[in-house]
């Protein structure tokens, strides 16, 4: 296994990628993809601007996973 499938572990979402991420950015101690990396930003500046978790037709955009990172950044008091 090469040292990139070993790192791509870190961010629960890289079973679906292919090919694997070769950088890896880190969310509140949290390792994702750049891609998970780059919604999970997108989701904090709607969650932030709104002032609470983005209804519905906004939320369904972004994944669980994304969903459940900001949520967990936001329960363990840091800022978004």
């Amino acid at each position: 296994m090469s040292i990139y499938q070993e790192k791509a572990k870190d961010c629960k979402c890289c079973g679906k990628h292919v090919p694997l991420p070769i950088i890896l950015k880190e969310f509140n101690r949290t390792t994702l993809c750049p891609t998970t990396y780059y919604n999970v930003l997108e989701y904090s500046k709607l969650w932030e601007k709104i002032g609470h978790r983005p209804p519905g037709n906004l939320s369904k955009h972004f994944s669980e996973y994304v969903q459940q990172v900001v949520q967990n950044s936001i329960d363990n008091g840091k800022s978004v």
